[in-house]
């Protein structure tokens, strides 16, 4: 498993992948992520798992190419478990909010190693047991 997070450093790292994501920051979100990393994006992105750096850039070079950028807002970050990070908030774009998001991120020493981003509200999400009951790390308005 690796060193535990505190709930500081579980912020922070939230922070940092939602804010390089929000600032086309490529070499910032890669800072954040394993080597190895396994994403699964949201269906706006790209349903297809991506692995690795190389993976998250391929992926990036997509959205550029398409002009498909989204904007994300942060309204909670939790930490469910020592290595499980949960980032709450909308997703829009051009100015406008289109959806709840979330996505759950496994972490191992530091860095994410595993992520799964949903198109769905919290309710949901707890009822199918994706994020589960935690005290916010962070609240956001």
């Amino acid at each position: 498993m690796g060193v535990p997070l505190t709930r500081v450093q579980a912020v922070a790292l939230a922070e940092q992948y939602v804010r390089s994501y929000n600032d086309r920051n490529l070499e910032g979100m890669l800072e954040v992520l394993d080597q190895n990393v396994v994403s699964h994006p949201s269906r706006l992105a790209g349903a297809s798992p991506h692995n690795g750096h190389e993976g998250v850039r391929a992926w990036w070079a997509s959205m550029a190419a398409r002009g498909d950028w989204y904007e994300v807002a942060i309204r909670e970050i939790r930490q469910p478990d020592p290595d499980r990070v949960v980032i709450l908030g909308d997703v829009g774009q051009d100015g406008q909010w289109i959806s709840p998001w979330c996505v759950v991120v496994k972490v191992r020493n530091g860095l994410i190693v595993e992520s799964h981003s949903y198109l769905s509200d919290e309710g949901l999400l707890d009822q199918l047991g994706l994020i589960g009951p935690s005290e916010p790390s962070a609240e956001y308005e």
